[in-house]
């Protein structure tokens, strides 16, 4: 297919405005895919690579939410498993390399999942480069097809090369600005009365309330591992790891450890932080309660009976120990308005009017 010069020219200056955000008319979605239009091309991506295959940030357009995560899990950010990783991270800023310098196919002989991942959405072909290298990561920009279309052409390359360094200066000016809102987040977490950590995509803490250095030092849930947030056991590092992987393909998680030796339980909370601070360094937010064993007995109580969400059941069960909504809000990091709509929509599921009448209805009194 021919290049048409003014796609190239709108995904130049779409990715010119995306570092700037929304207020500027920018947005990295429309760059990628502008990018992806000019080169004939299904996806559009741009990716950051860590040590030990970690992937801080993964966006990927014309796939659905769950293909990043799902690449995690294949090993595609693994530089043993991907050859485009592999080559790529060695490759000078800028260089422009297509599925000839890789062996892909080999890759997905040799790694099933890998193979199953790029079947299932169509990537058997790619032209990508090394924007950018930083200390701790390597931002990466792709485009992919299938391989029906076949591969791409000099004239695709020439428009891929010539998108490519206004993609550099915009990731330059979007870190710029990440490291400003970096010390805003900060203060803000230094209020909470709530263990929450801030994370990118691939689990470094990037900053923690003083509730969550409280909770890294109690030793039983959390720790640093490589320099990443994960569960302390094994058994539920896995599941640790999937969820901030979710959440930086825009997917919300949550997820409950139980401490064998206390019968108490945690409960955490992946969600993405508001767009303007989730860019690049900065993607999940991790919110941590723990919750005794009997709390813990009573939510679940509280959500069989009355069909309650998740989070009603586990303020319904804080209502039945005594718990008030601004007590509930501070220990949660959530606004008071949030808890008294989550309160009213328990007392009307539970047929009741009062929090006497909840503890009642769970036979708590």
């Amino acid at each position: 297919m021919s290049v048409n010069d003014a796609a190239v020219t709108a995904a130049i200056e779409s990715f010119r405005s995306a570092s700037l955000g929304p207020t500027a008319g920018g947005s990295w979605v429309e760059a990628l895919e502008n990018l992806a239009t000019a080169t004939n091309s299904q996806v559009g991506q741009l990716i950051g690579l860590g040590d030990h295959a970690a992937i801080p940030f993964n966006w990927m357009t014309g796939l659905p939410a769950e293909a990043g995560a799902e690449f995690l899990m294949a090993g595609g950010g693994d530089s043993r498993i991907n050859s485009r990783v592999r080559i790529g991270a060695r490759a000078p800023e800028l260089t422009v390399l297509d599925d000839t310098d890789f062996t892909t196919a080999e890759d997905c002989r040799r790694t099933p999942a890998f193979g199953d991942w790029i079947r299932t959405y169509g990537l058997e072909i790619t032209c990508l480069s090394p924007l950018l290298r930083l200390d701790d990561m390597m931002v990466g920009m792709a485009v992919g097809r299938r391989d029906a279309q076949g591969s791409y052409s000099a004239e695709e390359k020439q428009a891929y090369a010539a998108i490519a360094p206004h993609a550099r200066d915009a990731v330059r000016t979007q870190l710029a600005i990440e490291n400003q809102s970096l010390g805003l987040v900060t203060s803000l977490l230094d209020a909470l009365s709530t263990a929450a950590f801030v994370c990118d995509g691939a689990g470094a803490i990037r900053a923690m309330s003083p509730r969550g250095e409280d909770l890294l030092a109690d030793g039983r849930w959390l720790k640093v591992a490589r320099g990443r947030l994960t569960s302390r056991h094994d058994g539920d590092s896995r599941r640790f790891d999937l969820g901030l992987a979710k959440v930086a393909s825009g997917v919300a998680e949550t997820m409950v450890m139980r401490d064998e030796d206390s019968g108490d339980y945690l409960h955490l909370e992946f969600s993405a932080l508001p767009g303007e601070h989730r860019r690049f360094g900065l993607s999940a937010l991790v919110v941590a309660r723990t919750m005794r064993q009997e709390t813990r007995r009573t939510a679940e109580l509280a959500r069989q009976l009355f069909r309650l969400t998740p989070a009603e059941a586990m303020v319904a069960a804080q209502l039945a120990a005594g718990r008030g909504p601004q007590s509930i809000a501070d220990e949660t990091g959530k606004s008071i308005g949030t808890i008294r709509t989550q309160i009213r929509s328990i007392f009307d599921k539970a047929g009741v009017q009062s929090q006497l009448e909840l503890v009642a209805a769970l036979s708590l009194d």
